[in-house]
């Protein structure tokens, strides 16, 4: 209703608007006299529009919360690993083809050359007679000897070097000893040497090898040879220069004097022995100095 009324009010107003801006009207002026008396236009008091009804109050709707059940985790399968199995493939039979016979070959005879003998040939005898005619006369001062020189004493005194680096003050000859006996030995030469003077372990090997104890020997600054009775009798070249004066009480290798210890292994049985031994070898170091 309210939009059918709003229309033609509408249709109203466009026609006064119209009417008032003086439009042409093609009708005679009796005409228009008569229709403006008859039809005169009404004021239109215009209506309030009635106010529009308030809408009804919303309802507050309350949406209940979904309850949300807790699902429970999926349980992961566990994967068996089964060992794998190993598939052998069935054994194939071989059919096995019988070899053909093959003929051998004869093989080739080679002839062997001929051995051709050769005579020996003959060497000339060695005759110096006549260089032995005209020696004296070249070189009369130069005699000829029959048989060649040995070279013994030249080697000897090429290696007497040696045998006098290895000496000193007082040396201990020491000859394949047992590894007890021969600490033992280091023991008594690092005990000389800090109390009485220079002393060190010779090998006796090398030098009984190379037959240089007089060039051993020889060392001026040589004091005292100790040494084990046994190792003095096995060394033969050492022997020769061995000296003894049972009624003096002496004894030395060549003029140097010498000590000579019993069996090492009486003292690794009895280490009180070692202090009687100490008590000789002392007496012996004080006499030199």
């Amino acid at each position: 209703m309210l939009s059918e009324r709003a229309e033609a009010l509408t249709l109203l107003k466009a026609a006064l608007e119209h009417l008032e801006e003086g439009a042409p009207v093609l009708a005679s002026s009796d005409d228009c006299d008569y229709f403006r008396k008859h039809y005169a236009p009404a004021k239109i008091v215009p209506q309030k529009a009635e106010p529009l009804p308030k809408p009804a109050p919303i309802e507050k709707i309350e949406i209940p919360t979904p309850v949300i059940k807790a699902e429970p985790a999926p349980i992961e399968k566990a994967e068996v690993q089964l060992p794998a199995v190993k598939t052998e493939p069935a054994p194939v039979e071989k059919f096995e083809t019988p070899p053909r016979a093959v003929k051998a070959e004869p093989a080739p005879k080679i002839e062997k050359a001929p051995k051709v003998e050769t005579a020996p040939i003959s060497q000339p005898a060695e005759n110096f007679g006549e260089l032995r005619k005209i020696w004296p006369k070249i070189a009369p001062g130069v005699p000829l000897l029959e048989e060649i020189p040995n070279d013994e004493m030249a080697k000897k005194v090429a290696n007497r070097w040696k045998a006098k680096n290895a000496t000193a003050e007082i040396s201990i000859l020491a000859y394949h000893e047992p590894p007890a006996q021969r600490a033992l030995l280091e023991q008594i030469a690092k005990a000389i040497d800090a109390v009485y003077g220079p002393a060190k372990i010779v090998q006796s090997e090398p030098i009984e090898k190379e037959k240089q104890w007089e060039a051993f020997l020889s060392v001026p600054h040589l004091k005292l040879a100790i040494a084990c009775d046994y190792t003095l009798w096995q060394l033969g070249g050492l022997m020769q220069h061995y000296r003894e004066v049972p009624a003096q009480g002496t004894r030395h290798l060549g003029k140097v004097p010498v000590f000579l210890l019993p069996d090492l292994s009486l003292y690794l049985k009895d280490p009180l022995l070692k202090r009687s031994l100490w008590k000789a070898l002392g007496t012996v170091c004080q006499k030199l100095s």
